[in-house]
């Protein structure tokens, strides 16, 4: 007799607590606070490992991608969802945070930083609790939420 250890838990509580976890989060990388830092042309680089000069904002989106991709592949795991589907919305929400978080318009209008923040969970949120196929609904959901929100604490 096999027993399933994620039998008493719900699954869909576990992907939509893993994605909370994902879009709240603080993604931080120690190696970019020790790494050599520059400017070119006025926009902060750092210098990886190899000696190569990679612009700071595309770094930090492409790492938050890969986070995302890792959480999403687990998620799907958990869940029994495709994994490959779960770790590409992963990877799109993941880089959508840390595009959000590195937008100098973004930090200037902080509703519309909510709202951003709410369609990019619902999207996430809709694909591991559906079939996948209506990742636009729950995205449209989430940004109006996000905006009441981001509305209603900066009002």
């Amino acid at each position: 007799m096999k027993i399933n250890p994620f039998s008493i838990l719900s699954r869909k509580n576990i992907g939509l607590s893993l994605l909370g976890i994902m879009v709240m989060s603080s993604v931080s990388f120690s190696n970019l606070a020790q790494a050599e830092k520059g400017y070119y042309h006025g926009r902060p680089y750092y210098r990886d490992n190899n000696g190569r000069f990679i612009d700071r904002k595309t770094g930090s989106i492409l790492k938050g991608g890969l986070v995302g991709a890792g959480i999403g592949a687990g998620a799907g795991l958990v869940t029994g969802r495709s994994v490959g589907r779960t770790a590409l919305v992963g990877a799109g929400v993941g880089a959508g945070v840390q595009a959000t978080r590195q937008s100098r318009y973004m930090s200037q209008h902080p509703i519309v930083k909510t709202a951003t923040y709410g369609a990019l969970t619902g999207a996430g949120a809709s694909t591991l609790m559906g079939d996948g196929r209506k990742l636009g609904k729950g995205a449209l959901v989430g940004g109006g939420i996000g905006a009441g929100l981001g509305w209603l604490k900066n009002k």
